[in-house]
């Protein structure tokens, strides 16, 4: 039986190539000995939406009178500068007897692997799934060795094609509509981009700035002192603030609080707070942490996370979930001396219990969590 596993991009096959040993590297694909199964890949989304010109002429003119643009059937292409590899792909797949998706274990990932298949008309395959969210080698070989059925994971992928569809309604007609528009108005500054998400983000970071612009400061005042008392000194402040210096004032003249002027601590309330360690980091808690530390953009971060994990130096990073799972608990706590060495640090007495603070699988999607690996 000929095998074809479909990667989503060459970083991954390579890793996939890497855990079973021996291989060698053909042109577009890599052929594991002595299986001689087939390990290929595409290089993120191969295959995109065709654009409305080349479902009819008349959506070529930009036109009042052509909207909405809604084809009846939706025509897939492959994506310019792509062809050589797809059709490195499409070849693979129409001779092998069985395809395994090990695309990323998402809906983009469904979606890429699916529409990828569909394309090169290889989908009378036998299909079955890759389905994990490591490139360490002991948790790829456990995934190749427990693949599940490929129809498990077919609704994913309709999701996925579904809302890449709508996107591409909602960015035709409406860049459309609206730069007509403005241009019967007066306003000729090229396209309009209109787009599902790019919109309202855009509209709420301009809602922010007016904000921002019409923010009028109110200055207000405080009462910090230095107090010296037998065993010391300490800095205190009041708790009240000010909206006024007069009233400030008449605060300090009513209590005497002058300097030299000798007071009495009457009481002193104290009480433990116990503050947990902090959750481990999604894409935006890092991107965030990064950004304030180190003024670093948000995609300047992912970029270089991305890196490190095509590296198997971090987890995956595009990743909402703030939780592990049970095996990437088992894996973290078998290389903690690993850890320790990194930084050069020991920790006494670790704690190595399972806390569903951060050890949740329920809570795991299709990626968990990010940290740093050994």
């Amino acid at each position: 039986m000929k095998r074809v596993i479909l990667a989503e991009k060459p970083s991954q096959a390579q890793a996939y190539a890497e855990s079973f040993g021996k291989f060698s590297k053909k042109n577009g694909y890599i052929v594991l000995n002595p299986s001689n199964d087939v390990i290929t890949w595409g290089f993120g989304h191969l295959i995109e939406l065709s654009s409305p010109e080349e479902y009819k002429d008349e959506w070529k003119k930009w036109s009042m009178k052509t909207l909405p643009i809604i084809p009846e059937v939706f025509k897939f292409k492959v994506g310019q500068g792509k062809a050589k590899q797809f059709n490195i792909v499409k070849k693979l797949l129409r001779e092998a007897d069985q395809i395994v998706i090990a695309t990323d274990s998402d809906r983009e990932g469904e979606n890429i692997a699916r529409s990828i298949i569909n394309q090169a008309k290889a989908n009378n395959k036998e299909i079955k799934r890759l389905w994990i969210n490591s490139l360490e080698s002991d948790e790829i070989q456990k995934g190749f060795s427990q693949l599940r059925e490929g129809r498990e994971f077919y609704p994913s992928f309709i999701e996925a094609q579904t809302r890449q569809i709508s996107d591409w309604l909602v960015g035709i007609n409406l860049s459309r509509m609206y730069t007509l528009s403005l241009q019967k108005k007066g306003i000729n500054e090229g396209v309009f981009s209109v787009g599902r998400v790019q919109t309202p983000t855009l509209y709420m970071i301009y809602t922010r700035q007016k904000e921002i612009e019409k923010f009028v400061p109110e200055p207000f005042f405080e009462l910090h002192a230095t107090v010296k008392a037998e065993n010391g000194i300490f800095k205190a402040k009041y708790a009240k603030k000010f909206p006024t210096k007069k009233e400030l004032q008449e605060l300090i003249k009513k209590h005497q609080l002058l300097a030299n002027n000798p007071g009495v601590i009457s009481a002193i309330d104290t009480k433990r707070v116990s503050q947990p360690s902090p959750f481990l980091f999604s894409l935006s808690d890092l991107q965030s942490l990064i950004n304030k530390k180190y003024k670093v953009s948000p995609s300047d971060t992912l970029k270089h996370v991305q890196s490190l994990y095509e590296a198997k130096l971090v987890s995956y990073p595009r990743s909402d979930c703030r939780h592990i799972t049970d095996s990437e608990f088992q894996y973290l706590s078998e290389r903690i001396e690993s850890y320790q060495g990194v930084l050069n640090y020991t920790i006494e007495q670790p704690n190595r219990s399972k806390r569903k603070r951060y050890v949740d699988g329920s809570k795991v999607q299709e990626h968990y969590a990010s940290e740093k690996r050994s």
